[in-house]
């Protein structure tokens, strides 16, 4: 399948003609800097600044927007076609203001006006790549398509590898000071509980899972030893607030999620395996479900085999040869189950979840006996994927700026 490694291009080439508007970014100034590259090339950029406010952006870029956020696409749509843009950038696709942009584009667009939208999330394949896709993200992701079309497309015969670039602290400060400032300011611009939308409380959190993060990584130091001799599946929690499990998935939370895989992993009947639940790291210092998942494991008679880890690496879980399955809802831990080949259940909307990659079979049946990832397959669709959608870089350090944003004079 794959013999040798090299260094990969800045794959994702997005072609720029025509202003800029820019709406909400990863907090941080990693907007402000795009907006700063595009300007230095001479292309007119423009920054609606909620209450929740974004650093970085002169007076001269700003347009104010606090009124009722119910009422932003109506100014949205003067915005758009009083400043005459052509391209707007936006951070996910789960916020109001961004949804409301979202629709408005493809209103405008059957009146023949034409406005390219470019969604920024973390990064598919991880870690080391920024995604960015065009009109939607994760489960409203472009790549949400069959077996038959990733087979068609061309493999790798020499895997590539990100280059890994540093973060700097100097922007991590920044970081900081926005999430305080977003703490304080009691603007809804999401529908539900959001990090991106955080509360006082969350700050506390914050300093509870920076000193977490120590605890369970010398409590946890010896399960090394016991991975290493009982065979187990790894069941993936994702952040406690992601719009993935709301508004790609059948389940409103982890609590639900949780209770259905301990409930068919008894049903299957495995004592002979152990199912290992893993919390998410940003999640840290949020939530515990170590309660839910004890009480529930007791209630199903499977107490003995079920675990819960905070801060193993994943990636010595699943070099283990001992790891036999992934379960997860749709998290992008998806991608890292596969590329070591190691069989994945995907509850959710993700466009890994197809024959070949994700095991089509009921839940029960998964524990039953797992199928095979296709090698073959996985390779074709990572390769699609890396280079429609994956910019080797970090939005806290180095983006190649240059490399992906091309200006057509």
């Amino acid at each position: 399948m794959i013999t040798n490694y090299r260094r990969p291009l800045y794959v994702k080439k997005v072609l720029i003609k025509g202003n800029c508007l820019f709406l909400v970014g990863p907090i941080g100034t990693f907007f402000a800097r795009l907006s700063n590259y595009l300007e230095s090339n001479n292309v007119r950029t423009y920054k609606i600044l909620f209450p929740l406010h974004e650093f970085g952006f002169p007076k001269s870029r700003i347009i104010k927007y606090s009124q009722d956020i119910n009422y932003f696409k109506k100014f949205l749509r003067k915005i758009l076609i009083n400043y005459e843009i052509k391209h707007i950038f936006m951070y996910g696709n789960v916020l109001i203001p961004h949804k409301q942009a979202l629709d408005l584009i493809n209103e405008l667009k059957k009146e023949g006006n034409n406005i390219n939208s470019h969604i920024f999330e973390l990064g598919y394949l991880r870690p080391n790549f920024v995604t960015l896709e065009k009109e939607g993200i994760n489960y409203n992701s472009g790549f949400i398509k069959n077996k038959d079309f990733y087979s068609r497309q061309d493999s790798y015969k020499v895997f590539p590898i990100a280059s890994k670039h540093a973060r700097f602290r100097i922007r991590k400060i920044w970081k900081s000071i926005s999430f305080i400032n977003h703490c304080f300011k009691n603007y809804r611009i999401v529908e539900y509980q959001h990090k991106l939308q955080p509360k006082p409380i969350y700050i506390w959190f914050q300093i509870k899972g920076f000193f977490l993060k120590y605890f369970f990584f010398f409590t946890e130091y010896k399960l090394k030893n016991y991975f290493s001799c009982k065979n187990y599946y790894v069941v993936i929690l994702q952040v406690s607030t992601d719009s993935q499990i709301t508004e790609g998935s059948d389940f409103k939370d982890n609590k639900k999620f949780i209770y259905k895989v301990i409930k068919d992993f008894a049903e299957a009947n495995r004592n002979d395996i152990n199912l290992v639940f893993k919390h998410h790291p940003r999640d840290r210092g949020y939530t515990n479900y170590h309660n839910q998942i004890e009480k529930i494991a007791k209630e199903f008679g499977v107490f003995n085999n079920v675990f819960y880890i905070h801060d193993y690496y994943l990636s010595k879980l699943f070099q283990n040869s001992n790891c036999k399955g992934t379960v997860l809802i749709n998290s992008t831990v998806g991608y890292q189950s596969l590329f070591h080949s190691v069989p994945v259940k995907s509850l959710g909307i993700t466009p890994y979840n197809i024959k070949g990659l994700s095991d089509q079979k009921d839940l029960a049946s998964f524990f039953k006996n797992p199928s095979p990832v296709d090698k073959l397959l996985f390779n074709k669709f990572y390769k699609y994927i890396l280079e429609n959608s994956q910019i080797n870089g970090n939005f806290d350090g180095f983006f190649p700026f240059k490399n992906v944003f091309i200006i057509k004079k």
